[in-house]
């Protein structure tokens, strides 16, 4: 991936590339355990590729290229249908009513997953695919399949992301209120090593002001983490996330553990004691900083006409790096009614493979980034996207951390009695999610 994209940086073959890799005329070797287009035959059945986003660019988790289905339905002698999957309830309602037997579903967790996998509706696909399998995929695809993993198993399976995430968060900023406080740029801090909550702290003090004098303060130097969710994905910047899985493969509770608790009272102090962080419009000017969005989220500032800088978040003192973690993990899956479950693998494995993704990127590099800066900061983050908080939305953990993460916030409580007092309740909910 490093020479793929570094490529597409320093020579500008974008096009030419995604011609050759997106070509339906490649050879195609099935991977480990994957049954090969001449062991299978539909009869002219119908498969349907029920995805999450149909108005999302082709191949992130979305449709598959046009010319493979053509070439997909006469080797494997079926008619392939594209639609939207219709989110949680309408799968679990199709499957019920034993509609989804030949279903390929695409979806990011968000979509869906823990509702559909704690009622029993997906097919555990680790029951017939060898670990070898796993171990083929992009490290983007493998690492969101073993996240999404349930009571021992893993459900989702294939290619979706391929080379990067889309929704990796990084750090944006307004590189004329930088250099207007005789402030370092933050991608010289961050290339140096020296992008760090401290140094986000300094940077938000120097930049909160009274702009015109009234007494009011009307420029931000932080943007606003003003609710949990927004708070669970600026965690990872400092090793913390509500849950992580330990050498056994327990999910263990881990809001109260020191790098949570830090990073909680982290951002207590920005919004509370300090008051650098504030719910301005960075459109307009009105903060500097934003501590966390995804690429796509840029496409507002830049169409704004805000002199946009990247970084991956500001690091905390207990991680070694900066993180870029992501909000979204993506996967295929079957419903668990599925009638033919390898065919249907198969399937899935000719349509979506390495390489189909690239467009997207041409699509992200054409729409989102506007120098070299941008596109050195988002190499880093798709190599190395890593953590998340939001592994658990919808799954109902969320239920029991928020209020606690309110009381934080909102200068309630402290961090270490808010998360601790929740603790007990937190882990018997993971027990039984995962029957451990």
């Amino acid at each position: 991936m490093n020479r793929k994209l570094k490529a597409i940086v320093l020579f500008s073959v974008i096009a030419s590339l995604f011609a050759v890799l997106g070509s339906s005329g490649l050879a195609y070797t099935p991977r480990p355990g994957v049954l090969s287009p001449d062991q299978v035959d539909f009869g002219g059945k119908t498969v349907n590729i029920l995805v999450g986003d149909l108005n999302w660019v082709v191949y992130n988790g979305g449709k598959p290229l046009e010319e493979r289905i053509a070439e997909a339905e006469a080797l494997f002698n079926c008619k392939i249908e594209v639609g939207a999957t219709g989110g949680a309830n309408a799968m679990i309602a199709r499957i019920l009513a034993g509609d989804s037997t030949y279903d390929i579903l695409r979806f990011e967790h968000r979509g869906g997953y823990f509702p559909l996998v704690t009622q029993g509706m997906l097919y555990p696909v680790s029951d017939i695919l060898p670990p070898e399998y796993f171990e083929s995929l992009p490290t983007a695809d493998r690492y969101s399949i073993e996240k999404l993993q349930f009571r021992g198993k893993l459900y989702g399976f294939g290619v979706t992301y391929d080379t990067f995430n889309g929704s990796m968060m990084i750090t944006m900023y307004n590189k004329d209120l930088i250099e207007a406080a005789g402030l370092e740029d933050p991608y010289v801090l961050w290339q140096e090593g020296r992008w760090t909550y401290d140094t986000l702290e300094e940077y938000g003090i120097a930049l909160t002001q009274d702009t015109d004098g009234d007494g009011v303060i009307d420029q931000w130097g932080i943007g606003d983490l003003p609710n949990p969710a927004a708070v669970y994905r600026f965690l990872p910047s400092n090793g913390a996330e509500l849950a992580k899985q330990n050498e056994e493969g327990k999910w263990i509770y881990t809001l109260n553990d020191a790098n949570a608790v830090y990073a909680l009272n982290m951002v207590n102090r920005w919004r509370n004691e300090l008051k650098i962080m504030g719910n301005g419009d960075f459109l307009t000017g009105k903060v500097a900083i934003v501590p966390h969005t995804h690429l796509a989220g840029a496409r507002h500032a830049i169409n704004a006409g805000v002199n946009v800088g990247y970084v991956p978040q500001a690091k905390g003192p207990h991680v070694e790096t900066n993180q870029q973690p992501t909000f979204d993990f993506a996967a295929n899956f079957l419903p668990v009614n599925a009638a033919e479950p390898e065919k249907l693998i198969a399937l899935a494995d000719f349509l979506f493979r390495e390489g189909d993704g690239d467009a997207y990127l041409d699509f992200y590099i054409n729409s989102y980034m506007r120098s070299r800066e941008h596109m050195e900061v988002y190499i880093a983050c798709a190599e190395n996207w890593r953590g998340e908080g939001d592994i658990f939305q919808w799954s109902g953990l969320w239920d029991i951390t928020d209020e606690a993460v309110n009381q934080i916030i909102n200068n309630e409580k402290g961090a270490a009695q808010a998360t601790d007092e929740i603790a007990q309740q937190a882990q018997a909910f993971l027990d039984d999610l995962f029957a451990q």
